[in-house]
């Protein structure tokens, strides 16, 4: 009797075992694929939740990192963690590359202030409650959206991406991707009018992302601080100075710089085709 249910434990266990082994091989084959259902599913839970209860609500922006750590994890065990860790910490890439991260988003929407001011809308200055937020907002954007999406996004998807691909084939295929993500924000944080001109400012951005990336040796906090800059000084301090028609006008300015920026880094030679090294 003692044998019997000796045995059966013992046979329990090894079924067990190989069902998880099982299962770590089929999502180490399929890794990007899961990372991406994870996700989704991980930030959208809020968003319909919301739907149900007959409200609106955004993503839940933490979702890409928890979905990254958790399938490579699964996928790698800790040294794929550790992969991931290192590249969310990794702050040793230049200082002209810290210029960029800083400076080309202020650039972008200086040059979108520009032209609409060439077109003849007269422009006030932010006021000085916007300029005293600017250091909260941008913590505040580094911690909880530029280090809940970037891991994801630029430091599990894109590598891999890249390893089967070139980088604006990678880029191509995440831009959508992600660009879907953002789903729960269309109509409310996104006019509808602005839609199209914020898609295509995704793309552009997706672009620059993968060759800031590439040329930071691989380095996610590079990308927590550029998101945090882009968003930080477009929608804290720029784009509350248009409205109605003229802040559709600018959106689609302010795109069309970040759409032709992209092209421009992917067909430079050292830009676009030199993948980062891990």
């Amino acid at each position: 009797m003692i044998d019997s249910l000796t045995n059966g434990s013992v046979a329990s266990g090894v079924s067990l075992g190989t069902t998880g082994r099982k299962w770590r091989d089929a999502i180490g084959r399929h890794e990007l694929v899961a990372f991406f259902v994870l996700a989704f599913v991980l930030s959208w839970y809020p968003w319909v939740i919301a739907l149900a209860r007959g409200k609106t609500s955004g993503p839940n922006p933490l979702g890409p990192l928890v979905a990254a750590l958790v399938v490579a994890g699964v996928a790698s065990g800790w040294p794929g963690v550790c992969e991931l860790l290192g590249r969310m910490v990794r702050g040793r890439f230049g200082l002209r590359w810290y210029a960029v991260i800083f400076g080309l988003p202020i650039v972008m929407c200086a040059g979108a202030v520009v032209i609409m001011a060439a077109f003849g809308n007269g422009i006030a200055l932010p006021g000085a409650t916007a300029w005293r937020e600017l250091p909260d907002r941008f913590i505040f954007i580094l911690l909880f959206i530029g280090l809940g999406e970037e891991p994801g996004w630029r430091g599990f998807a894109l590598p891999r991406l890249q390893k089967r691909h070139t980088p604006f084939i990678a880029s191509l295929i995440l831009a959508p991707i992600w660009a879907l993500w953002h789903l729960p924000l269309m109509g409310d944080e996104f006019p509808l009018p602005v839609i199209p001109a914020f898609l295509m400012s995704l793309l552009g951005g997706t672009l620059i992302q993968t060759w800031l990336f590439n040329r930071t040796k691989g380095s996610v906090f590079a990308q927590m601080l550029f998101h945090a800059t882009v968003n930080t000084v477009g929608a804290g301090l720029v784009f509350p100075l248009f409205k109605g028609s003229t802040f559709v006008s600018f959106w689609y300015i302010y795109a069309s710089l970040w759409l032709v920026a992209g092209f421009a880094v992917s067909a430079s030679r050292r830009g676009g085709l030199q993948t980062a090294q891990s």
